[in-house]
């Protein structure tokens, strides 16, 4: 049985499919990917640099994909659910069967006719029964059904409001970032009531291969170490490619007016010699400049110009912290 609440969320769902799929896809290649990297011998060379380049491409590639942009006005629209009427169709039912029995010749004749009317007398009570049951279920779908419609109208309301609370409520409510795997490994979110402040804890440099797959001429598979260089300028893509990823997937779900993500990441503090979680990027994105930009053809490290941002980096050594970009006031 298809419920209101299935329909509300089913909303959300339709908003999300895309993204799944995407989801689905990254993984499937990162899957690949290590499978192959715990081989010794590869019978397929076309295959395993196949499998190489998609994970490549994925890792730098992941702003591209991103859920629809939701709809808060047609969500405000939506109306109640409809307090469902009582039904008696099995009651009814048992009940026809009852007033159309005719005893059978053998009926009469073996004196069964009582016993059949008692039997159809009883299916009446139980027919009774599952009517009650049946009801009493509706009814109870019919009250989650309105509460969860209460409870979205109230996000709609203040999300379009500017209510932080509401903001929260949101991401929970959809599940924003319940799969940030491709991103990072944790979110941290401060909400304002024009802005978000995120703190990514970005995937570690272990995402970026070490090495690169040819197929020869011949088609035997040609492998070799990756150059420090070309191995730091892929992970600062990934980076960059995961910093305007999270920021899309929030402005899809909220009207802020910009977002800064805070790439967080272990760097050793030369001062007291240890690792510390520290910004390697902070970066302020509008909505109005990610959308200006082809999301399909940027380089992620360049597009970075386009945005008031702190980042150091190097070809020869890659990241250096950097203090947190100073918020827009």
């Amino acid at each position: 049985m298809t419920t209101v609440k299935g329909v509300m969320r089913s909303y959300g769902a339709a908003v999300r499919r895309i993204e799944r799929d995407q989801q689905r896809q990254a993984r499937e290649a990162a899957k690949r990917f290590k499978e192959q990297q715990k081989l010794k011998e590869i019978d397929d060379a076309r295959q395993a640099v196949e499998d190489w380049e998609n994970y490549v491409n994925m890792i730098q590639s992941v702003h591209k994909d991103c859920c629809e942009t939701i709809d808060w006005d047609k969500i405000q629209k939506t109306q109640p659910p409809k307090e469902p009427t009582k039904r008696f169709d099995n009651e009814k039912f048992a009940k026809e069967k009852l007033d159309s029995f005719k005893p059978s010749f053998f009926d009469k004749l073996f004196g069964s006719t009582e016993k059949k009317i008692d039997k159809l007398k009883k299916q009446i009570e139980t027919a009774r029964r599952k009517d009650e049951t049946d009801n009493e279920s509706r009814h109870n779908q019919y009250q989650e059904d309105l509460k969860d419609w209460q409870e979205l109208q109230r996000i709609a309301d203040g999300v379009k409001n500017g209510e932080i609370e509401a903001y929260k409520n949101a991401i929970e409510y959809y599940n924003l970032f319940s799969e940030i795997g491709e991103l990072g490994t944790h979110l941290n979110i401060n909400f304002e009531s024009k802005y978000l402040d995120v703190d990514l804890s970005v995937n570690s440099d272990e995402v970026i291969p070490n090495y690169e797959l040819r197929q020869t001429a011949t088609g035997k598979l040609s492998k070799k170490n990756m150059a420090k260089g070309k191995f730091n300028e892929l992970y600062q893509d990934h980076i960059c490619s995961s910093v305007i990823r999270v920021a899309r997937e929030i402005f899809a779900y909220l009207p802020l007016e910009f977002i800064r993500v805070n790439a967080m990441a272990e760097i050793l503090n030369s001062a007291t010699g240890h690792l510390e979680n520290q910004p390697i990027l902070s970066i302020i994105l509008p909505p109005v400049t990610i959308e200006k930009l082809n999301l399909k053809t940027i380089d992620p490290s360049d597009s970075m110009q386009n945005f008031v941002h702190n980042m150091k980096f190097s070809k020869t050594k890659g990241f250096d912290a950097v203090d947190k970009v100073e918020l827009i006031n």
